[in-house]
This record gives C-alpha cells, sequence and structure tokens, in this order.
C-alpha cells in the first residue's frame, strides 16, 4: 500500500478546494510546514567499524549517517597531522609472447601502475622530484627505442602544474593514462578526521592518445575529490578507489558547550548533500560522482550511528570518454585487493579483519566476511589475500597473545555473507604455521598451492595445499637461514624467493631460545624446488653482502621475462659501507657511502640441472653525484638487451657478463 507524502496530500487538498470554489485560473500551492528545528545537539554514538554487510538504505538514512559522521568527528578535536599518511603495496606475470618484460603484478590480467610503461618501441617514465631540481611539477618523459636499442627523447608530458607526484602509469593500446594526487590516503581508520579543515586533495587521471608518437594528445581529463587508495587495470578499464572526507566550513571542533554542539549540529544540517558528496570533474565539467540514495552504509546502523569517510569505486574507460561509472559507501577500508571479477576492501574491526566484496561486472556490493587477526603490516599484506574459482583465502595473524599467531581461513560467499568454510589450524589437523615467536614475512597463493614464509631465527617455508579447495592442508615445509619477503612463480614446479640472509653463526637448536636478534648480513636471493609438495627444497642461493633490494617491499620493481622456461631476473639493489675514493687523491682519501646497481640474473626450468646464475651486475654513473633513492629504480628486459632506470635517467646494456652500460638517457 502507497502512502501520500504530506506535501502531496496539501497540494491534493488545495486543488480540491480551488475546484469547489469553481472560479479560479491558478492554483496556489501553500508549501508544507517544515520540520521544527533541534533545540539541542542529539547524542552522536563514536564512529566505528561494523561487523558486517552494507546496504542501500536510501536517502535519508545515508544522508544522516553521513552528517552523524561528521558532527561526531567535531567532538573528538583530532589533529589531521597526526594521523598516518602512508598509503597503505597468479601465475607467472612474464610476457614472453611480446619479447619483453611488463610490470609484475599480483593476479595475471590485473595490471598495476608503475612509474614505467613500455611497449617495446616507446617507453614512458613518469620523472620524480628530486631536492637538487628547480622544476618539481609532475612530467611524463617520452623516449623511443632505436634499431641498435639506444633511446632518444621525443617529448616530454606535462601531467600538472600544480603536483609534483605521479601515482603510476597504465598503457592499454594506443591509451597512456596517468594518474597522480595531492595527498596520500588516512590508514588509521579508528582515528576521527576533522571535517572543518580544508578540503582533500583531488585525484588526477589524464588519459593521452599516443597512436602518433610525434604529437600525443590528452583525450580525456579526470578529477575525482577524495586520496588514491589504490588502482588496477583490466583490458581497456582502469579502476580507481578513492576515500572522501566531507569539509563543513564554519565548524567549531573540540569538546565544547552545549550551544556550541548544537550550532555546529545545524550548520551540518543545513549544508545540501550535493556539498557533502565528493565531485568529479571531467574535462572541465563538474558533477556529484553519487548520490546518497545510491550509496551503502552498514546494515547494522541505527540513528545515532554515523561516518564521515566516503569511500568510492569508479571504472574508467580508456577509450571512451562519456565511460564512467562509480559506487560508494560509507565504510572503513585500508587495503585492496582485485581479482579478474571481483574486488576485495579490507577493514580492522576490533581484533578482526573484514572484507566487502565488490563486483566488477557492473560495480554491485556483493558481500562482506571477517576472518580473526590482522593481515598485518610487513610486506605486502595484499598477497595476505587471494581468490580462487569461488573461494576466498585470508592468512591472518592474531597478535593478542605473548606470540603471533597465524590462521588461515577459506571463505565462500553465500547471499550477502562471505562465510568461513575451511580453516587451519583445526582439530583435526592441529600444526601451527609457524614456529612459537615467528611472524609472517612473505606469503603466495598460486591455484591449488599456497606458500608462507615465517620468520624469527630461521626461515621455515610452508607449503599449503589447496587441491580440495575448502580442505586445505600444509603439505611440506623447508627451514633455511634468513628469510625471504618476496616470493614469485615460475614454471615446471619451481619459486623464486627474495629476501635477506641472516648470520649462520649462534642459531639456536629446536626449540632453544633465541640468544641475541638475527643480524642481516645482506640481500638473498633463492631458488626453490616445490615439485614435491611434501619436500621443497632450497637448491640454489644468491647472497649480495650489505646489500638490499626494493623488491623485498615493492614487487614492481622486479622485472622478469619468461621465453619458454628460460627466466631472467633484473632487480635493482643498494648496498652500503662501499668505499667511494676520491678521484684526485685516492690513496690519501677515502669516504663510505652506498652504491646503486641492477642485478641480473637467470635460470632454465627446462634444464635437467637447473641453478640460478648471476649474470652480470650493471652499476649506473649518474650525471650528478647525488644520493639516489633505490626504492624507485626500475628496469625493463627486452629479448638480450636491459634498460635500468636509475633516478630519472635511462641506461642500456646487452644480457652478458662485463657489461659496458651507454646513457644516461
Amino acid at each position: 500500500m502507497y502512502k501520500l507524502s504530506p506535501s502531496l496530500l496539501l497540494l491534493v487538498a488545495t486543488l480540491g478546494l480551488s475546484a469547489c470554489g469553481g472560479s479560479s485560473d491558478s492554483v496556489t500551492i501553500i508549501d508544507p510546514p517544515e520540520p521544527p528545528r533541534p533545540t539541542e545537539a542529539p547524542d552522536i554514538n563514536q564512529a566505528t567499524a561494523f561487523d558486517g554487510p552494507l546496504l542501500k538504505a536510501g536517502e535519508s538514512d545515508v544522508s544522516r549517517f553521513i552528517r552523524n559522521g561528521i558532527f561526531s568527528a567535531t567532538l573528538s578535536g583530532v589533529n589531521r597531522e597526526s594521523l598516518d599518511g602512508s598509503p597503505s603495496p597468479v601465475s607467472d606475470q612474464s610476457a614472453f609472447s611480446q619479447g619483453f618484460s611488463t610490470t609484475n603484478t599480483q593476479e595475471q590480467g590485473v595490471d598495476e601502475a608503475d612509474r614505467v610503461e613500455y611497449d617495446g618501441n616507446l617507453m614512458f617514465l613518469a620523472t620524480y622530484p628530486q631536492w637538487f631540481d628547480e622544476d618539481q611539477s609532475a612530467k611524463i618523459r617520452v623516449l623511443q627505442r632505436n634499431e641498435d636499442f639506444s633511446l632518444t627523447e621525443l617529448t616530454q608530458l606535462d601531467v600538472s602544474e600544480d603536483r609534483s607526484n605521479v601515482d603510476g602509469l597504465y598503457l592499454s593500446n594506443d591509451r597512456l593514462a596517468v594518474l597522480a594526487s595531492d595527498y596520500p590516503f588516512y590508514t588509521l581508520i579508528d582515528i576521527a578526521i576533522e571535517p572543518w579543515a580544508e578540503p582533500e586533495g583531488k585525484v588526477l587521471l589524464k588519459v593521452f592518445d599516443t597512436s602518433d608518437a610525434n604529437s600525443i594528445e590528452v583525450v580525456n581529463d579526470i578529477e575525482i575529490e577524495g586520496w588514491l587508495m589504490s588502482s588496477r587495470r583490466i583490458q581497456n578499464n582502469v579502476y580507481l578507489a578513492t576515500t572522501y572526507v566531507p569539509s563543513v566550513d564554519g565548524l567549531e571542533p573540540g569538546d565544547s558547550s552545549a550551544e556550541v554542539k548544537l550550532q555546529n549540529y545545524l550548520k551540518i544540517l543545513d549544508t545540501p548533500m550535493s556539498a557533502i558528496m565528493p565531485r568529479i570533474s571531467v574535462n572541465g565539467v563538474e558533477q556529484n560522482m553519487n548520490s546518497p540514495e545510491d550509496c551503502f552504509i552498514p546494515a547494522q546502523a541505527e540513528e545515532n550511528d554515523g561516518f564521515a569517510q566516503i569511500i568510492t569505486v569508479t571504472r574508467i574507460n580508456l577509450e571512451q570518454n562519456d565511460d564512467i561509472q562509480s559506487m560508494c559507501m560509507s565504510a572503513y577500508a585500508f587495503m585492496l585487493y582485485m581479482s579478474e571479477q571481483n574486488i576485495y576492501l579490507a577493514s580492522n574491526i576490533d581484533q578482526q579483519t573484514g572484507f566487502h566484496k565488490i563486483a566488477l561486472e557492473d560495480l554491485s556490493y556483493q558481500a562482506f566476511g571477517a576472518v580473526p587477526g590482522q593481515i598485518g603490516w610487513r610486506g605486502n599484506p595484499n598477497f595476505r589475500v587471494d581468490e580462487e574459482q569461488d573461494l576466498f583465502r585470508v592468512l591472518s595473524t592474531d597478535y593478542t597473545e605473548r606470540d603471533p599467531v597465524h590462521q588461515l581461513s577459506v571463505l565462500r560467499q553465500d547471499g550477502a555473507d562471505l562465510n568461513i568454510v575451511a580453516q587451519l589450524p583445526n582439530d583435526d589437523l592441529p600444526e601451527a604455521i609457524g614456529k612459537p615467536g615467528e611472524d609472517v614475512y612473505a606469503v603466495r597463493f598460486l591455484g591449488d598451492k599456497g606458500y608462507v614464509v615465517t620468520f624469527e631465527q630461521i626461515d621455515p617455508l610452508y607449503v599449503i595445499d589447496f587441491s580440495v579447495g575448502d580442505a586445505p592442508f600444509i603439505a611440506g615445509s623447508l627451514e633455511i637461514p634468513g628469510f625471504s619477503s618476496y616470493l614469485h612463480p615460475m614454471e615446471n614446479g619451481y619459486l623464486l624467493g627474495i629476501g635477506q640472509q641472516v648470520s649462520i653463526q649462534d642459531l639456536p637448536g629446536t626449540g632453544e631460545e633465541p640468544l641475541l636478534p638475527p643480524v642481516t648480513e645482506g640481500m638473498k636471493v633463492s631458488l626453490f624446488d616445490v615439485r614435491d609438495p611434501s619436500a621443497p627444497l632450497e637448491i640454489a642461493s644468491i647472497v649480495k653482502e650489505q646489500a638490499y633490494t626494493p623488491v623485498e617491499f615493492e614487487y614492481k620493481a622486479l622485472a622478469v621475462l619468461n621465453t619458454e622456461g628460460r627466466y631472467q631476473f633484473a632487480l635493482p639493489m643498494e648496498e652500503w659501507g662501499i668505499s667511494l675514493e676520491e678521484e684526485e687523491n685516492p690513496a690519501e682519501t677515502s669516504l663510505w657511502g652506498s652504491r646503486n646497481s641492477l642485478l641480473l640474473l637467470e635460470s632454465d626450468t627446462s634444464s635437467d640441472e637447473i641453478d640460478l646464475i648471476e649474470v652480470d651486475q650493471l652499476v649506473a654513473q649518474p650525471e650528478a653525484n647525488h644520493y639516489i633513492y633505490a626504492g624507485n629504480d626500475r628496469s625493463i628486459i627486452h629479448g638480450q638487451h636491459v634498460y635500468y632506470i636509475n633516478g630519472n635517467q635511462v641506461w642500456h646494456a646487452l644480457w652478458q657478463q662485463e657489461n659496458e652500460l651507454d646513457g644516461p638517457y
């Protein structure tokens, strides 16, 4: 049964009276009386994470929930500067059919943004500001490969005059997408964010047509209010997850008098939702990204609950400028994982980690589920989650006890719920993942196998069997000195581990307490034979003393080319304690510093006697003698050639021993 609204009832009554008079040429519509203004501010609950799914609750409920969240934040008086602004970052990803390496990603078919893109002929390199540079604006260098594999710079693309940071590039056919932003997003979701502060930054997505390398033009210029949480690309579609906290002018924060609280509350009520919701600008045309009635809020939210942060997931077609779709939710989230079918947003809820599932097909909200513990901070937490067919797999850790407790959970969607259908350890399989005191350093899910590295003094590598997806078990383990922070899959049952070696002297025996913290000795690359899951083996390793590689914490720094099972690896490396002798008087003066280089390794998994071979170590000689952080170094392997990106310059070498670099370009 439908009910007429008060305004419509009043209109009907007015029309009836006018008709009875019989002589009126016009209809007088009397506006219904406004609801009484509040005389005191309501008691709003402190913002909290809800352990349950989201739903579309209608415009009034969504508006109340977001406004309540803004008002709740005014009571805390938290300073924006006290919040953490750090961002939060399969089968083989090598593009052997193309003959050159591409961005190293977590999931096959799901591209991730990085500072360099290459199509075999053109290289696009995002420059980053350096303290000795005068020009701090964001730019993209466009370099063309010549027949001898040298490079020629064709042009530099201006991204934005008021932005110095490029978050990453995507290259799809003849479209180059450039992501840039002002600020990172906040990850400490349990601290209120000031809604009275200056408006948040904007995320820029600028799309260039690169079909004519000599005349590259902007074809789409998009700005989204908020911060960039993460992004991915599948074919021609780029997916952005952005966070936004509304700003209301004139609010007085902090615990204050009832009169000030009421004034704050009334100002929030008087602010239209069109001024509260995040906006998007496409080629200068601005509008709201979503209406309140299209947003999701916690199904468990009551009248006095609220949270101001809005998460928007947006799909942008790089080839069709007007094909943009988005959905929004008012919820907590700090990490994104994306498969070829779904997006999962992770949030901390007390001593649990919750996940909101969104379908890529139509950006529809699907389900919510939670697992005990946290997915941690070490390494790349997104590798702790994975989707395989209809199962969602999560490795979480409970840090509330003396020693961390690690648990594997397998979830399956049932309606709006992600239900746990299996866990390890359990009553039937009580073997722990990791020994007492060991934390998780690396995780990789690969089809029906999972690999977990835990570490305190030695490196146990666990192999988990998912041949029956909802009945996993630990198939085997291996203990070696050191630890791997990143695991890379290889064909024919092999696995590459990249991390640190530790001193093998005075290691405790089984069950003994360690006497001293482990001492890292340098970068370690290990080749594991995991063909027999019950007996994994380390068959080769390379150690570089007093060195680390950014691949340990940023997997996109690794370049990989797989040619029918023959692997080429290039990984940047930074060594410390290097003796840098003065050229003028080397006999008398010696300086100690760091050195950047690119390590070239190869391994043939099709060989009967597989090994891990060091081909060369490329040391660039920058024109300026300034420190360059190795974490931004990248490389590209193209057949028997390699490009080494050190700082904002590019060097070229052959894939051979005793190289001579040419460049910089």
